[in-house]
C-alpha cells in the first residue's frame, strides 16, 4: 500500500516474539495458551499477528467475532481460532464451515450446536463474578444431559474470565472467589474434560511474579490454569510493579504538514479553546479523531517533536490536530511521535496516554483507525 499521508504505525516483530517467549518461558510447554487478536490484535493488525503467531508455533489464538475468524481463514491462518461472541443458527453453521471453534457461553448456543449433528470441538465459558457471558454452576446438570445426548460435541476446555485480575497477588483478591467459584463447576464436570483457562494478562504475570519468588502455593496453582494474554502480548504490563519487562510493539508517528505563526491573542482550531499567550510557532500535523487520536486529549496531552515534548494545542480534529512547538528548531522532515520510542530515547506509554483521556491503555491501542497504515519491521 502506498502512503500518502505521513502518518503510520510501526509494529515491531522483535518486540512481539520477546514478549510471547517471556510468557513461554515461565510456563510448562503443556500449559493451555491462547493469544487474543480480536480488535485488530489489539491495534497491531490482526492478519499479521495471527500469521506470526502461527510461524512461532502458537497453538490457538482468540477473536471476539465470527467475522474475524472468518478473515483469518481467508488469510491462511489454519490453527485454532477461538470465538469468544455468542452465535445463533447461521453463525453456528459458518463456523463449522471455517473449523472455527465456538465458545460457548449460553444453554441455547449449545442445544444449535448439538442440532447440527457434526463432530465440532468448543469450549465452554462460566459466568464467575464477571456478570457479562456464561453458564451459570446451576446449569452444569442440564450441560452434562445435552453433551450425553450429544457425542459428537467435544469439550476442550472450561474457562471463565477474571474481572479483576491484577489483584492476584491479594490474600483478599477477587480472582480467589472467582477460582473457587470455577472449582465447584471443574467438579461437576470433571467428566468432559481436564483443561481449564483462566488467566489473562493480569493474571499471567501475578502467577510469574510468584514463580520468580518461587512460590508455588495458593490458588493459581492449585491447576495448570491456561494463558489468554491480550494487552500483555503486545508489551503492555497491567501488574503495578512488576518485576518482568514486557516491551510495547507499537510506536505511532506522523510528520509535521505546515508550521503556522500565530501572533500572541490569536487562536487556534475550532472554538478556540487554545490562545496563544505570547507569539508562537505551531506545528499541524496530519492526524485526528478519525484515526483514533480522541478529541478529548485536546490541550491536555504532548507529543514528540523531533524528540522533544510538546504540547497539542486547541481541539484536535477529524484529520489533524495542532502542536505548540515554540522555540523548537524547525527541520525539514519533522516526525512526530504520538506512541512508543523515539530515536532519542523518550518514551510515550499507552498507559500515559490513557490517563490523559481519562480511559484504559486497551482503548487507545484499539482506536488506532484501520485508514493508519501499519508497518512492520
Amino acid at each position: 500500500m502506498e502512503i500518502y499521508r505521513k502518518t503510520w504505525a510501526e509494529i515491531k516483530k522483535n518486540h512481539l516474539l520477546h514478549n510471547l517467549d517471556l510468557i513461554r518461558s515461565q510456563f510448562s510447554s503443556d500449559t493451555f495458551l491462547c493469544p487474543m487478536v480480536k480488535a485488530n490484535a489489539y491495534g497491531h493488525g490482526d492478519a499479521f499477528l495471527a500469521k506470526q503467531f502461527q510461524e512461532w508455533g502458537v497453538q490457538n489464538i482468540g477473536v471476539c467475532l465470527i467475522e474475524e475468524g472468518l478473515l483469518l481463514r481467508k488469510l491462511g491462518i489454519h490453527i485454532p481460532i477461538l470465538v469468544f461472541r455468542g452465535f445463533d443458527k447461521k453463525g453456528a453453521a459458518a463456523m463449522l464451515e471455517h473449523r472455527l471453534t465456538p465458545v460457548v457461553s449460553h444453554l441455547d448456543q449449545l442445544k444449535i450446536l448439538g442440532e447440527l449433528n457434526q463432530s465440532i470441538d468448543l469450549h465452554l465459558k462460566f459466568d464467575t463474578g464477571m456478570n457479562r457471558l456464561g453458564l451459570s454452576f446451576e446449569q452444569t446438570f442440564e450441560i452434562l444431559q445435552i453433551l450425553k445426548q450429544n457425542p459428537q460435541l467435544h469439550v476442550q476446555g472450561l474457562l471463565t474470565h477474571l474481572y479483576q485480575s491484577e489483584d492476584s497477588l491479594l490474600e483478599n483478591s477477587q480472582s480467589k472467589i472467582q477460582i473457587e467459584k470455577l472449582h465447584l463447576i471443574i467438579e461437576q464436570l470433571k467428566s468432559v474434560t481436564d483443561q481449564y483457562h483462566v488467566l489473562n494478562s493480569g493474571g499471567i504475570v501475578c502467577k510469574m511474579e510468584m514463580l520468580k519468588k518461587n512460590q508455588k502455593s495458593g490458588f493459581l496453582f492449585e491447576k495448570n490454569w491456561g494463558l489468554r494474554p491480550g494487552l500483555l502480548m503486545y508489551g503492555y504490563n497491567p501488574v503495578v510493579n512488576s518485576s518482568f519487562e514486557f516491551k510495547p510493539a507499537l510506536t505511532l508517528k506522523s510528520h509535521t504538514s505546515v508550521v503556522r505563526q500565530v501572533k500572541k491573542g490569536e487562536g487556534v482550531s475550532y472554538n478556540h479553546r487554545w490562545v496563544a499567550e505570547k507569539d508562537s510557532s505551531i506545528a499541524v500535523v496530519p492526524i485526528g479523531y478519525a484515526d483514533g487520536w480522541h478529541r478529548l486529549l485536546s490541550n491536555q496531552s504532548e507529543v514528540l517533536w523531533n524528540g522533544q515534548r510538546a504540547p497539542i494545542v486547541g481541539n484536535i480534529c477529524m484529520d489533524y490536530l495542532m502542536v505548540d512547538v515554540t522555540g523548537f528548531a524547525v527541520k525539514s522532515e519533522n516526525e512526530v511521535l504520538f506512541l512508543g520510542e523515539s530515536s532519542s530515547g523518550e518514551f510515550i506509554s499507552a498507559f500515559e496516554v490513557a490517563k490523559k483521556a481519562q480511559t484504559i491503555p486497551w482503548e487507545i491501542l484499539t482506536s488506532i483507525g484501520e485508514r493508519v497504515p501499519r508497518i512492520y519491521l
